[in-house]
């Protein structure tokens, strides 16, 4: 989802992972595992898989989370949870009748919509499961839900989140950068690259990998435990499992297109910013007319090896997040359960699905408002600028949803784009964020940060600090608020408070310790990071484009 925000692609990238890199190349690889057997959990099977039909395996004995701090740390995620009680009614109906008829109807978790506009839908180990509004909006009918709702319970049900321990465990281990290296190895895109020019990559994509072998059979499993499921109540094949995964299958080829597009545009403005940057050195040059020359030779040069550079990581991302995916290719899905659902006609048998009931919710007064309002929230987020979002954003924040922090936010993008649309007094447009506080089923920590930072770059820092020390005083048991926290601690208190926050933010919550210690890294830390790496980009450029 788009956000405004001024800092720039190579910023956040290395704010988010380059000084992780640095510490992990500090760290070495004695301890490097030297086969993926030798990783926790890692092709071991955590329980057999359901078949389409016959009894369910008895579920592992587990210890629960708690449900409603599963809660709060979600709403601290991006823009949160939507607050539609009624719909939530409906869907929690469903998910008792599914947990019934899997014979645990006392165990904990419910459904909870998150408010973004990506094809979305997760379980966690605390019982509760996440569906993001597209779901909602497309599904064609309820046997869909079911599918869904039955897929993702399946992950709990197959006791797959005992790997959060080792996830973990994984984050801080130095092993993971012995995986990500054979990952590279293998992906072929690091030809004539030395171990340590490979460090920083491998890093990146082992931290993700060490799971995930395991996963992508986890979802096979949850795919067969999903329709065993729904197909013992009473829904169909065809329009609920098969038509669930042909939606994520056409989402995920749309969202293809538009990710190649994005890397084009990334690729463009790398080349034009190496020109730039380039020119803006010969401008201070004596012969400012050769340098000047000199310069646009050079800053195409730059240009194209850093946009190739670039190119690399697109493709060694894309590598390792194909194999690193917790979900297979979805078509490999399809493909599956068609062969797994041949031998049994009965199930093919093409039932009428179950529409009414989910059009009922849909069209329930307060529900359809709801839908409605954050429908045209996310048009005004996504074109701020066109004069048509002004008018969808106020009426976005309309009731039912005038405190929600989605709707909230496409006015404050709005009216930071459109200054003029805020009268005379120019008014800082973030305080219509503050909705949001005063109402606990709708705050998001998205809502504080946001008015939190505005304050601070409008030099209202103890206007800023409040807003900030309210938030957090809420979201203080939510891990995902931590390391926001910690940077805003630093810019306003100093570094050496943040790291102080950052050491019991790791005491804490032991698999945030990595993000809250980056969270933590000062401005010239991280522009000694971005030295050592720059460094390191010319002398692997070098190797890659020397002359033989």
């Amino acid at each position: 989802m788009p956000v405004t925000s001024l800092v720039s692609p190579r910023r956040r990238l290395l704010q988010g992972s380059a000084f992780a890199v640095s510490l992990a190349l500090l760290s070495g690889c004695a301890n490097a595992p030297k086969s993926m057997a030798e990783i926790p959990f890692i092709g071991k099977s955590s329980g057999p898989v359901a078949s389409p039909v016959g009894e369910l395996a008895a579920p592992v004995a587990r210890t629960w989370p708690d449900a409603s701090q599963d809660v709060l740390n979600q709403r601290a995620r991006g823009f949160g949870l939507v607050n539609a009680p009624d719909m939530q009614r409906y869907l929690n109906a469903l998910y008792a009748r599914i947990k019934t008829k899997a014979g645990v109807p006392a165990w904990p978790g419910s459904v909870h919509i998150l408010a973004n506009e990506a094809l979305n839908a997760y379980a966690t180990g605390a019982g509760n499961i996440y569906v993001s509004l597209p779901w909602l909006t497309s599904a064609e009918s309820e046997d869909e839900l079911v599918a869904l709702l039955s897929h993702e319970f399946g992950h709990i049900y197959l006791h797959y989140h005992q790997l959060e321990g080792a996830v973990e465990d994984a984050n801080t281990a130095v092993g993971v950068m012995g995986i990500g290296m054979a990952l590279i190895k293998k992906t072929g895109q690091a030809a004539g690259w030395t171990q340590l020019d490979s460090l920083s990559t491998a890093y990146a994509v082992g931290r993700g990998l060490v799971t995930t072998v395991y996963s992508r059979s986890q979802e096979s499993a949850a795919d067969n435990f999903g329709l065993n499921l729904s197909m013992k109540l009473g829904y169909s094949y065809e329009h609920g499992t098969k038509a669930f995964l042909e939606r994520i299958a056409t989402w995920e080829e749309r969202n293809q297109k538009l990710d190649k597009e994005k890397e084009e545009q990334l690729l463009k403005a790398i080349k034009q910013q190496s020109m730039n940057d380039a020119m803006k050195t010969a401008a201070k040059q004596p012969n400012n007319a050769v340098s000047v020359s000199f310069a646009q030779s050079t800053g195409e040069i730059s240009g194209g090896i850093n946009s190739a550079m670039q190119q690399i990581g697109f493709e060694v991302n894309k590598a390792a997040a194909k194999l690193r995916s917790d979900h297979p290719e979805t078509t490999e899905r399809i493909d599956a359960l068609a062969s797994a659902v041949e031998p049994f006609p009965e199930i093919q048998a093409n039932t009428e699905p179950v529409i009414k009931p989910l059009r009922n919710a849909l069209q329930e007064k307060r529900t359809a408002a709801i839908l409605k309002n954050y429908a045209l929230a996310f048009k005004a987020i996504n074109a701020p600028k066109d004069p048509a979002s002004l008018i969808a954003a106020k009426n976005a924040t309309a009731a039912p949803t005038a405190t929600h922090a989605v709707p909230l936010f496409a006015l404050y993008s709005v009216l930071n784009e459109q200054p003029e649309a805020n009268g005379r007094k120019r008014a800082d447009p973030s305080q219509v964020l503050e909705a949001n506080f005063s109402s606990e089923p709708d705050r998001a920590w998205k809502a504080y940060l946001e008015r939190g930072s505005k304050l601070k770059d409008g030099r209202q820092t103890a206007a800023a600090k409040k807003v900030m020390e309210s938030g957090l005083a809420y979201f203080q048991t939510a891990e995902e608020a931590w390391p926001d926290a910690i940077r805003f601690q630093g810019e306003t208190k100093g570094w050496p408070e943040a790291k102080t926050m950052a050491a019991n933010c790791g005491k804490t919550f032991r698999r945030m310790s990595q993000r809250c210690t980056q969270a933590a890294a000062s401005p010239a830390e991280l522009a000694d990071v971005e030295k050592k790496n720059k460094a390191k980009t010319e002398q692997l450029a070098d190797k890659m484009f020397k002359k033989k």
